[in-house]
């Protein structure tokens, strides 16, 4: 028989007359994970489709359960009151996606509390771009942080694009204790007009500050010539090459006191800066991570259908109305560009492939030129639907890492990327989102994203970097692709005051 806990499980709700979720973050004492949509004015229907909802989702709830897999090991951290449905606390030496697979069959169905919304509850965080050793990938980990961490949620507060807000808690009866601190929870979520005075007087970065290059312009150009010559000899047709960005750790605290994340801070910045559907603010663990990615890496709905969304193609936009309405067409007519995209959208049909009923997957548009606050992009659609009964866990790890930073094909663009970095990209070119108890998923490709390590006990700040590339093909020229790491590294960094230099 079924454990009756694991049958009555459910979301009460509370609709808030007014949130802003800047706030809220602001007011936050333990660890989330803010999902923040929004959109630059005049952006295209199908854009603010993908960004209707911003959700904000607390850690620390009575049924809050942590996965991380660090080292090649599986760690759980389960509370008593989940543990009719995830176990106990352990340690399990298996692969992350397989673990991942087992969490999501024992985590409650729930259904979506609002139409359209996706998310009800569930599992949040990162898939860092180390845990493609699992799917044919290079064997590497992370460097400092978890290659993955994810959070079953049970609290958490959803905004719509018009300004909607509710607030949900999972409650139970087969736990009236746990169930009456969600309660007590959901009676005490604030409405919120305004974001807290105090954040925005809060320091941040000081003036002048320089992000040092990994490598130097000199040597990624080189870099970008031996992709040339690996797929003049037929071992790649595209391969996504990145370097890295550091900014002084300068031993600053994590959090001024116990009042200000300073991380956050910059984050908010970054976001009055450059509007972007999957943006993202991330306090778990040793990390704080600031995403203003722009790319949807899959979308799998709780009726199965899938949608991926790779980015393939960049112009910096210019003041100049005229002259940027001319980079637009020319980014629209740029053969180069489109072969790009196209390699990607092939690649991924392959990924989906593997797990999508027969005669399911198809392209529904291709290279169509999006514009953000900074830049113009190519994105492409492509469209499937799962096999009936596969793991939504699988479906991701059949795509993981997302193509469009990984190359074509897959196995050996990876291989040749790796070593000509030298270097592990940890939660960069890996994605992040939820995987929600609905059985919807939705995730970003963590791309424009400055991550902080931190010292245990959010001490003081261990590392930062930005990492940015792009894909390099046979026709690409080696400047151009440093001008293009220079564009992406300052349409987020330039928010902030900060220079690269390499």
């Amino acid at each position: 028989m079924d454990d009756p806990g694991r049958l009555t499980p459910r979301i009460a709700s509370r609709r808030l007359s007014a949130i802003d979720l800047a706030a809220l973050a602001a007011a936050q004492r333990a660890e989330f994970v803010w999902l923040d949509s929004s959109l630059p004015e005049g952006a295209p229907p199908r854009a603010r489709a993908r960004a209707r909802w911003s959700v904000l989702a607390p850690c620390d709830g009575p049924f809050a359960t942590r996965f991380r897999h660090e080292g090649r090991r599986a760690f759980l951290d389960v509370p008593a009151a989940a543990s009719s449905w995830f176990g106990t606390s352990r340690t399990e030496e298996r692969p992350a996606f397989a673990v991942l697979a087992d969490l999501l069959d024992a985590t409650p169905t729930l259904d979506e509390p609002l139409p359209g919304l996706g998310f009800a509850l569930g599992w949040v965080g990162y898939l860092g771009y180390e845990l493609g050793r699992e799917s044919d990938g290079v064997d590497r980990t992370a460097d400092g942080h978890p290659d993955a961490d994810l959070r079953f949620v049970d609290r958490a507060v959803v905004v719509r694009d018009d300004g909607a807000a509710w607030a949900f808690a999972l409650v139970t009866e087969a736990e009236p204790q746990a169930t009456a601190e969600n309660r007590a929870w959901l009676a005490a979520v604030p409405d919120l007009r305004t974001a807290s005075g105090g954040t925005d007087a809060a320091p941040g970065l000081p003036s002048g500050v320089v992000a040092t290059g990994r490598v130097t312009r000199a040597a990624h150009e080189l870099s970008v010539d031996a992709c040339r010559a690996e797929i003049r000899d037929g071992n790649a047709f595209q391969v996504c090459l990145t370097t890295a960005f550091g900014l002084p750790a300068d031993g600053r605290e994590a959090r001024a006191g116990s009042d200000t994340d300073l991380q956050l801070v910059e984050y908010l910045r970054m976001r009055a800066a450059d509007p972007v559907p999957f943006g993202a603010y991330l306090r778990l663990g040793v990390l704080r991570v600031a995403s203003r990615s722009p790319e949807r890496f899959l979308r799998i709905g709780a009726d199965g259908t899938v949608v991926a969304e790779p980015i393939k193609g960049t112009r910096r936009r210019d003041l100049d109305p005229t002259t940027d309405a001319a980079v637009r067409a020319e980014l629209a007519s740029s053969g180069k560009d489109r072969a790009e995209n196209v390699m990607i959208v092939d690649l991924l049909r392959n990924d989906l492939l593997r797990t999508a009923e027969p005669g399911s997957v198809h392209v529904d548009r291709l290279c169509e030129v999006e514009t953000y606050a900074s830049v113009h992009q190519l994105v492409s659609t492509i469209g499937a639907r799962v096999v009936a009964g596969t793991s939504r866990a699988e479906v991701v790890r059949a795509a993981f890492p997302p193509g469009s930073m990984t190359g074509a094909p897959k196995p050996s663009a990876m291989a040749i990327a790796d070593r000509l970095e030298g270097a592990p990209r940890g939660v960069y070119a890996g994605a992040l989102g939820y995987f929600s108890a609905s059985g919807a998923v939705d995730l970003s490709v963590v791309i424009r994203t400055l991550v902080t390590v931190v010292g245990p006990g959010a001490g003081v700040v261990v590392s930062r970097s930005f990492g940015a590339g792009g894909a390099v093909t046979w026709s690409s020229v080696a400047a151009d692709e440093a001008d293009e790491v220079e564009t992406k590294t300052r349409s987020v960094l330039g928010s902030l005051g900060v220079v690269a230099d390499w």
